[in-house]
């Protein structure tokens, strides 16, 4: 499995660089003047392109899943480039604008940081355990497993996936991403598995009043049994 730092040559990640084979899905037209992007700061703060339309710098991305995007900022909340479609071809980067560009981007100034995602392993019905590289450390964080389901189907968590992630309080925090299909994602975390159940409680079944069982209604022979029964005992009496 590709950990999107050290390459294997078949890899189709989307993030390689020269000669890598996930690059050399975005064609060898334009691939020698779009630099490779990686999951450094540099990746996401740092034009890789030019918008072929309007020449403005832009992130261009190839996700495993065939989504082509071109984004303003690579990161929250993935603002999407106007003048271009999944089937535009990026421009080489202007070196001379890239040196007019901005120190930090909008996302940084809202408080989010790169991370590494790894992938998610199940702990129980309702939660699930998310396992990621935060500030060049191991973590774990927990969040309910219906947060990893997005138009009807469960998120793939994979290593290469581009995913930013900020304390909004003690604990608890936002994870934001691109999927396969470079969709954006935003879902809820925590610290630990007691928070998360605490924070994000399982759905309880409600306890409406016992239904009494009704019994079918009697054949139309039995009926008229019971009638004429009932006048034969008049006709007695």
């Amino acid at each position: 499995m590709c950990n999107a730092w050290n390459h294997p040559p078949e890899c189709r990640c989307g993030w390689g660089g020269d000669g890598h084979a996930g690059k050399r899905q975005f064609g060898s037209d334009y691939n020698q003047w779009v630099p490779p992007l990686d999951l450094s700061r540099e990746s996401f703060t740092r034009p890789n392109a030019s918008c072929p339309v309007c020449g403005a710098l832009v992130f261009f991305y190839k996700s495993p899943d065939g989504g082509r995007v071109f984004f303003d900022e690579l990161g929250p909340p993935w603002p999407k480039h106007p003048c271009t479609s999944s089937t535009s071809t990026p421009a080489k980067l202007s070196v001379a604008k890239l040196s007019r560009q901005k120190d930090r981007s909008t996302w940084e100034e809202h408080g989010w940081r790169p991370v590494q995602l790894r992938y998610d392993s199940e702990i129980d019905k309702f939660f699930s355990r998310l396992h990621l590289i935060k500030d060049g450390v191991e973590t774990n964080l927990y969040l309910r497993k219906s947060s990893l389901t997005r138009f009807g189907k469960k998120i793939s968590i994979q290593a290469h996936l581009p995913a930013h992630i900020r304390e909004i309080r003690e604990d608890v925090f936002e994870l934001s991403m691109l999927d396969s299909f470079a969709r954006p994602v935003l879902m809820s975390c925590f610290a630990n598995l007691a928070l998360a159940r605490d924070r994000e409680p399982t759905p309880v079944r409600k306890s409406g009043k016992k239904r009494v069982k009704q019994l079918p209604p009697a054949p139309k022979t039995q009926k008229f049994t019971r009638k004429r029964k009932r006048r034969s005992g008049l006709r007695r009496g």
